[in-house]
């Protein structure tokens, strides 16, 4: 996830390599990945066949996760520099998110994109 997140940020906006060198930049990362509401919903998105908007009215009290809604919109962006194909891991989130790809494809999806081959 750091490698494809490093070369969205370099490649789309000009960020610097350092940065995501830096404690702060990592635990960001780590923090999302492994804690809070975004893992727990999109856990329980994998798990219960529910959609993001129940989850989220139910295990947050009506408060957003902030990934999917990104996805979305990194997605768009990628879309719109003509560069989804380098960012199997984006087109993939997106295409279970708002596509309807199931979850059970997510693995076999970046197994078989050209980039990982």
């Amino acid at each position: 996830m750091l490698i494809n997140e490093k070369k969205r940020c370099v490649c789309l906006q000009g960020s610097q390599t350092s940065t995501f060198l830096e404690s702060c930049g990592i635990a960001d990362l780590v923090t999302t990945c492994y804690g809070g509401r975004n893992r727990r919903v999109a856990e329980a998105f994998v798990t219960s066949g529910k959609t993001i908007d129940e989850l989220e009215q139910e295990m947050l009290n009506g408060q957003k996760i902030q990934g999917p809604p990104t996805a979305k919109e990194v997605y768009h962006l990628l879309k719109e520099k003509n560069c989804e194909d380098q960012f199997p891991l984006f087109v993939a989130i997106h295409k279970i998110c708002y596509e309807g790809m199931p979850v059970k494809d997510f693995i076999s999806c970046l197994k078989n994109h050209p980039e990982h081959m």
